[in-house]
């Protein structure tokens, strides 16, 4: 018939005999997606052939799809004869797919058809997009506009950007207002629906379409953005004290909030904020937190007296509101230590003299000098007036003064701070920590001959007359073997003048190696004696060795006590008396080891 149609075409075309119906059947389709172009046709024509064709519709090329032959390419026909339409889809559409199309129904002698225009966009949405932001554990709500015509229409809301795919991927429509964490709420009387999102997660960020349903035409589309913050905020305002000031954190907020709740907590989580808050408007005082509202100044303060380094960190102004979420401003405070000339470490001796040394400006030069001790500086004890061994002595042609300790004590120990400023303003001041340390003999060597007793003398402080004695073996304290426990051959007794005494009653070979003898079971410092034992056969018997600082030898006076044998090692361990200073960094004022070699000639058990 198409044939015949062809043959006739010329004369067809003089006669006008080829008809079209007046409507222009418009449709709008997205790139990449498909489209349904839907053509009725009057009653009579249910068993024609129906078909879509493009250009002029002359060839066979230009007939795309029939209903004789419904499936072709990416065209598909399909005719609903009790409805009389047949609907045409194409998909996979790209650019070249816009233009004029034909629908057309085969009919001998003449055909009918009818004008299709076909438009289309790009599969994307939208012009303009709306930010909306909120915090991690909170809610948040799109609200879409439409014209009151479309009241009735299908309302619905996907994740991303096409809009070809959002009624399919939609998470929420307006058949079903109720769906996991999204809930929907059509107003019609505003022409609005809603959409809230309750609970976030950062994973809810993205791009969101609200859609109105359309049946004739394209789908209309709003878009949102959200952005799921896990914590708060872009701005952050630093402030930075000191130990022991106080500070103010200033929140401004707008006007409508000024009868609202307003709030601070530690941190930066928003969504924890209120429940953990350190203080309210309700409730304006909190231990060192003092809270005031100026509403004509649309600015509240928190002050925070007493400083600590502790109170560094993040905290958020939090201002109550009815909608999704609070408003928050952010403050990061940073508390330093109240220093800042410098801060020592110093050691000294026990029974030993100790010099500390202060630097200050040289305006301060007719201010009073002062050394206290404590913890903090706010409650420190002055030293130079409550004890006389403190002794202070000031030097201005070099900015600094001094302070004596004549006689450092254990208890010294400590938190010292010395300065020029009774304001205590920062860098007018110096921190030093003090340790004490006891000093006795540290190291000694001893010769020893193999069958003849030997007797080993430790010294300890005073204060551990009361303690336990020990003499053990190893290379190391930490894992040295007890000799008085496994060995009868080892045998202590207390002396006078603070010291110790064992008596091997017969060395031997075995002997040889590193003792360590002492009264304190903590292993403090000063509190011990290492002994290097050295021993030699019996034809040494009777010889000098030339190597020994300290030789006992057996014609000297039995009256020689071990009191005098001990002060002659110690006394060239004390007659040198260290001065620190403050002038370092980490000054120490500590007694380096004496290795004392003592060579004990034998002598009887009784001797």
């Amino acid at each position: 018939m198409r044939r015949l149609q062809n043959l006739l075409f010329t004369f067809c075309i003089a006669l006008r005999c080829v008809t079209s119906a007046e409507e222009v059947i418009h449709v709008t389709g997205y790139v990449g997606s498909a489209v349904k172009v839907s053509c009725s046709y009057d009653q009579g024509y249910e068993s024609y052939e129906k078909y879509l064709c493009q250009n002029d519709c002359h060839s066979n090329d230009d007939v795309l799809i029939t209903t004789s032959n419904p499936v072709k390419s990416k065209y598909r026909i399909h005719d609903d004869k009790t409805a009389r339409i047949f609907t045409t889809s194409i998909s996979d559409l790209r650019s070249a797919d816009a233009g004029k199309y034909w629908c057309g129904v085969t009919i001998f002698g003449r055909d009918i058809y009818t004008e299709v225009k076909l438009e289309l966009v790009q599969d994307s949405c939208c012009n303009s997009v709306k930010e909306v932001e909120s915090y991690a554990g909170y809610s948040v709500s799109f609200s879409c506009p439409y014209e009151s015509r479309y009241q009735n229409n299908l309302k619905y809301i996907c994740r991303g950007t096409q809009p070809s795919m959002c009624l399919q991927r939609a998470l929420i429509t307006s058949y079903n207002n109720q769906n996991g964490r999204f809930r929907f709420d059509d107003e019609n009387i505003l022409t609005q629906f809603t959409t809230k999102i309750s609970s976030l997660t950062q994973s809810d960020s993205g791009r969101y379409l609200c859609g109105i349903q359309r049946n004739s035409d394209l789908h209309l589309f709003c878009a949102f953005e959200l952005k799921v913050k896990d914590h708060c905020c872009d701005t952050v305002t630093n402030i930075e004290s000191y130990e022991g000031y106080s500070e103010s954190i200033n929140c401004p907020y707008e006007s409508q909030y000024q009868n609202s709740l307003k709030y601070i907590c530690r941190g930066n989580q928003p969504s924890t904020c209120l429940q953990e808050a350190i203080m309210t408007s309700d409730n304006r005082e909190n231990g060192r937190f003092r809270l005031n509202d100026v509403k004509m100044s649309r600015i509240f303060t928190v002050t925070i007296s007493s400083l600590t380094q502790s109170d560094s960190g993040h905290y958020l102004c939090g201002v109550q509101t009815n909608s999704d979420h609070d408003v928050f401003s952010a403050v990061e405070l940073r508390v330093k230590e109240w220093c800042c000339v410098r801060s020592t470490k110093i050691t000294g001796t026990v029974g030993q003299p100790l010099t500390l040394q202060c630097p200050y400006p040289s305006q301060h030069r007719d201010n009073r000098k002062f050394l206290c001790k404590g913890d903090h500086r706010n409650s420190c004890r002055d030293m130079v007036m409550s004890q006389n061994r403190f002794a202070l002595q000031d030097d201005i042609y070099s900015n600094s003064f001094s302070v004596m300790i004549t006689k450092l004590e254990e208890a010294d120990a400590g938190t010292y701070w010395c300065g020029s400023d009774s304001q205590w303003r920062v860098g007018n001041y110096t921190k030093i920590q003090l340790s004490v340390e006891f000093c006795c003999v540290k190291s000694t060597k001893i010769n020893g001959t193999v069958g003849q007793p030997l007797t080993l003398q430790c010294p300890y402080p005073s204060q551990h007359r009361d303690n336990r004695k020990f003499l053990c073996k190893g290379d190391h304290r930490n894992n040295c073997t007890d000799m008085l426990k496994n060995q009868s051959r080892f045998t202590l007794q207390d002396a006078s003048s603070n010291t110790f005494i064992v008596i091997i009653s017969k060395v031997e070979a075995a002997d040889a190696g590193t003792y360590w003898c002492g009264s304190d079971s903590q292993w403090r410092v000063g509190n011990y004696t290492k002994i290097q034992l050295s021993v030699f056969p019996q034809s040494t018997l009777g010889k000098k060795n030339p190597e020994a600082v300290l030789s006992l030898r057996r014609n000297a006076s039995r009256k020689k006590s071990s009191k005098e044998v001990i002060g002659a090692a110690q006394s060239e361990i004390y007659k040198n008396q260290a001065v620190v200073t403050s002038n370092d960094q980490s000054t120490s004022n500590v007694y380096e080891e004496v290795d004392v070699e003592v060579h004990y000639e034998n002598f009887t058990a009784s001797e």
